[in-house]
């Protein structure tokens, strides 16, 4: 087993905080951290269009179902997939992940271009389009994006 060590930083000052009423606006920095038993099945950090079909599961399943449970890196590049330098368009080239059957109440993040997600996910029940589904699909909107992506099973 090996082991996986996570960091978050968050910063903001008090002219970038928000002064909405019930909102925090004063200056804030903390960082969280933790260390993680990480086992196979992995995927180091890769790139891929969110069109791709790694898996040979469906175009965008990066983890497919079953009773294994993962640490989860997905990051939105910014970038259209047809050449991998254009820019994408921040209001319709989101990407949204979901369970790995893509189900409509299986969609829990979605990303704008650069924003990125570390999350660990649950196990799924084992059958495919069932009710409690696990793995990971992404889906571009309106077109296939580049992402960065990287996923390590629970120990």
């Amino acid at each position: 087993m090996a082991t996986l060590t996570p960091s978050l930083s968050i910063v903001a000052n008090s002219s970038t905080a928000s002064s909405s009423p019930g909102l925090q606006s004063d200056a804030i920095s903390f960082t969280v951290s933790d260390s993680l038993t990480v086992t196979a099945p992995s995927a180091g950090v890769s790139r891929i269009s969110t069109a791709a079909d790694p898996l040979g599961a469906g175009a965008g399943i990066l983890i497919t179902e079953g009773a294994t449970q993962y640490y989860v890196y997905v990051k939105h590049l910014g970038v259209l997939a047809s050449d991998g330098t254009t820019a994408s368009h921040a209001s319709n080239d989101f990407i949204t992940l979901s369970d790995a059957d893509g189900t409509a109440t299986g969609t829990i993040i979605k990303l704008q271009p650069s924003e990125f997600a570390w999350f660990p996910i649950k196990e799924g029940d084992g059958s495919d389009g069932g009710g409690n589904d696990g793995g990971l699909k992404v889906t571009a909107g309106s077109a296939a994006v580049m992402i960065e992506y990287g996923y390590w099973a629970r120990g």
